[in-house]
């Protein structure tokens, strides 16, 4: 595996946030990308990964974040 700098993984984090809340806003509207807008921009890396995932199954945005 590569190593990524803490730079890297920021800007990897950051795309992966504005992927997140751009495939919330398509599914269920932006009021839901808002509402979790300040909880996905904080977390980290792993965190976003497993919400990114569960998106794809998710029937509404409280079972992305459980």
């Amino acid at each position: 595996m590569p190593y990524v700098t803490s730079v890297e993984r920021a800007g990897i984090q950051k795309g992966e946030a504005r992927t997140l809340l751009r495939q919330l806003t398509q599914k269920f509207g932006p009021e839901a990308a808002q509402a979790h807008r300040e909880r996905i921009e904080a977390a980290e890396l792993e965190q976003l990964e497993a919400w990114l995932d569960r998106i794809l199954s998710a029937e509404t945005p409280e079972t992305i974040f459980h």
